[in-house]
């Protein structure tokens, strides 16, 4: 009885295990699969190093781009060049998309390069030589790897030059510069003060324009240089002393003149190309300008006094920096002007004005509503005309004035009210 009930519970352990296992065959199945984590991505592939990109403007080369060949390059060129001269380049070569020709020092790095050509643009190829005189070489360079696939020894020789000019010149003069050199791409004759630094230049003509060439002396005196300069990098080949002269200036001209007539001014000066006569009031900083005629007019010449009343100045100004060589004091005495006309009159109709003023040039009498500002106008007569002179009123009733305007600046100098009727 006892040996049955216990294989009873065997038999029942059993069955019970079976049951878990089979739970959890039945779990495991249902169960959603877990999700691979996802793999690393791909790094870009490292960049080859550029060539010289400027001439390309292409992208770097890719990885789909055929294998860089790199057999060996040969090169022909001179034994010798001048230095900054442009020189021939012959080139056998594997001729891979952006490979090159270039001048290095013998020493250079693979990937170091100054003037280039690319191989693309011809077998036979141009390049500048560097400016200062020396050994190089001409190098084959494959662009992706940096390879160099051929050389070739080459003697920079220096270049020489000479420039001569007259050993004095009087400020803002022009003046011829004979000169011997290169004559390479961008070469030009310059004129600088003495202590300029060499990459420093102010007025200049390139050297293609022949010899000699014209330069302009500046308007500052003293000591300065005329000096050779190459288009490359600036480097000075020639100099030679040269002195900047003041000229002798004078101006004579009335003590004092009525605002907007014409004066006569007589004058010594350098007359160079641009210099002229300014009037301006006294306290106008120097550089600046009002009323002007140019010296080349002559001597007397005319100037137009401007619309003010007080202390002036007549000034002999250059063209070349508008700086003042000399200068005489003149007084500027406000023009009296009277108006008189009716005290109304009838729209659209015309009145009789009698006036006194300068006169001047284009000076004129216009009526308008006293809102008007000034500087603006209406029916007018040009004082010319004489006194007196008729003007058309507005065609609409109210205020109105009479006003005497000048031809110059178009500035009021006298006005008058008057009544416009219906």
């Amino acid at each position: 009885m006892a040996e049955n009930s216990r294989r009873r519970n065997t038999i029942i352990v059993v069955i019970v295990i079976l049951l878990i296992l089979a739970l959890l065959l039945l779990l495991t199945r249902c169960l959603p699969e877990k999700t691979p984590a996802p793999s690393p991505a791909p790094q870009d592939a490292p960049t080859t190093p550029p060539g010289p990109v400027a001439s390309t403007g292409g992208p770097a080369p890719t990885t789909t781009e055929p294998a860089e060949v790199l057999t060996p390059a040969t090169l022909t060129v001179p034994q010798n060049v001048t230095a900054g001269a442009a020189f021939a380049v012959t080139w056998t070569g594997p001729d891979n998309r952006g490979d090159f020709v270039t001048i290095v020092p013998p020493d250079a790095a693979a990937a170091d390069y100054t003037n280039y050509q690319e191989t693309k643009d011809g077998k036979t190829l141009e390049l500048t030589a560097p400016i200062e005189p020396g050994t190089y070489e001409v190098r084959y360079v494959a662009v992706r790897s940096r390879t160099v696939l051929g050389r070739a020894p080459i003697a920079v020789d220096p270049a020489g030059a000479t420039v001569d000019a007259p050993n004095e010149i009087t400020l803002g003069a022009t003046f011829d510069v004979a000169w011997t050199g290169p004559n390479n791409q961008g070469d030009f004759i310059t004129i600088v003060p003495k202590d300029a630094p060499d990459e420093q230049y102010a007025a200049y003509v390139y050297t293609d324009k022949g010899s000699p060439v014209t330069l302009t002396a500046p308007t500052i005196t003293g000591d300065h240089e005329v000096r050779y300069v190459t288009g490359q990098a600036k480097k000075v080949l020639a100099r030679r002393a040269i002195e900047i002269m003041s000229a002798d200036v004078t101006l004579a001209g009335p003590d004092q003149a009525i605002a907007g007539t014409t004066i006569a001014v007589t004058w010594t000066g350098p007359d160079n190309a641009g210099d002229y006569i300014t009037v301006v009031s006294s306290d106008t900083r120097d550089g600046q300008y009002g009323n002007y005629t140019y010296t080349n007019k002559g001597s007397p010449l005319e100037l137009v006094i401007p619309i003010m009343a007080g202390s002036a100045e007549l000034r002999y100004m250059t063209g070349q920096g508008n700086r003042v060589l000399g200068r005489r004091a003149i007084t500027i005495v406000a023009a009296e002007v009277t108006l008189s006309a009716p005290a109304e009159g009838s729209a659209g109709s015309a009145v009789s004005i009698t006036w006194t003023g300068p006169n001047n040039p284009k000076d004129y009498i216009t009526i308008v509503p006293t809102t008007t500002p000034d500087g603006q106008y209406a029916a007018y007569t040009y004082t010319s005309d004489g006194s007196p002179l008729s003007v058309t009123l507005p065609k609409d009733a109210g205020d109105a004035e009479i006003r005497y305007m000048t031809g110059q600046g178009n500035e009021v100098l006298a006005r008058l009210a008057i009544k416009v009727v219906p």
